[in-house]
């Protein structure tokens, strides 16, 4: 794995927020140049399956904004936020971050997600979804 951005630096605290912030803005509905922050090799990893999706098939920035792109069709109104600041190893290259959705039905879930980045861009998620919002 390389963990080394395309400029021969490490992954940093901010470069690990930003790409957490575009991440979350995914989520969010925003599918502008995906190719940016996704490596052309991206896959997700979900550690519970989502309803009506095949996501280890998912593969490359155009499939990630298709599963969103459809999942935001079958639940509209969808706020996704980072809960807290990413924790950073950038010899590893890799971010770790809660977050959390809210619903128009007032449905409140927690997750975390564990970014694996290479050259700059995010290679691999793992993701895990509660079924409620952490406790404070």
């Amino acid at each position: 794995m390389t963990t080394a951005s395309a400029t021969g630096t490490a992954l940093t605290p901010a470069t690990g927020s930003a790409l957490f912030d575009r991440w979350t803005a995914l989520w969010n509905g925003d599918f502008g140049d995906p190719e940016a922050f996704l490596a052309p090799g991206f896959r997700i990893r979900f550690a519970n399956a989502p309803e009506n999706a095949a996501t280890d098939e998912i593969h490359g920035p155009a499939g990630m904004v298709a599963f969103v792109r459809a999942f935001r069709a079958e639940k509209p109104g969808l706020l996704f936020a980072v809960d807290g600041t990413p924790t950073v190893d950038g010899a590893a290259g890799r971010a770790a971050c809660c977050w959390y959705v809210t619903g128009p039905d007032g449905a409140h879930k927690s997750g975390i997600d564990l970014l694996e980045v290479e050259e700059g861009r995010i290679a691999t998620v793992w993701s895990v979804t509660g079924l409620r919002r952490f406790a404070d």
